[in-house]
């Protein structure tokens, strides 16, 4: 055999008795596949947008009248301190990265430890799988 028969015997496509059956199933998994990410993208971010809700608006006793005033003053203090606390919180992040990477010596330091070697190498790997996979879903 040279070179231009097994060019031929891969550019021919096999022809299997089940082909029909066979997408049909492949199909039908993909699009359950589709909608359960769907659903649970939806449902999280449902799930996270009442959480939010329920964090920055907090109302505890609501009725109408006085009671309400001072459910919504007593709400709007805890939202002030949720948000105070959030925001010391970030400041005490962005003290640390910046004390972190202020000096470029301890900076290049960490670049070349095995650990960042391995998380970097771990990411480069994942980011392929997700293109080999994405690249299989898109073949089919």
């Amino acid at each position: 055999m040279n070179d231009n028969d097994i060019k031929d015997l891969f550019s021919s496509v096999p022809s299997y008795e089940d082909a029909p059956a066979f997408q049909m199933r492949v199909m039908r998994k993909l699009r359950i596949n589709l909608w359960l990410r769907q659903g649970f993208v939806v449902l999280a971010g449902f799930i996270g947008g009442l959480y939010a809700l329920a964090q920055f608006v907090r109302l505890p006793n609501w009725t109408i009248g006085d009671r309400a005033v001072a459910g919504a003053h007593m709400a709007r203090v805890e939202t002030d301190q949720t948000l105070r606390a959030g925001v010391e919180f970030l400041d005490v992040l962005r003290l640390r990265a910046m004390n972190l990477f202020d000096s470029s010596a301890h900076t290049l330091n960490l670049m070349q430890t095995p650990f960042f070697f391995w998380v970097s190498f771990s990411l480069c790997l994942v980011c392929l799988a997700l293109y080999y996979a994405y690249s299989q879903e898109e073949a089919i």
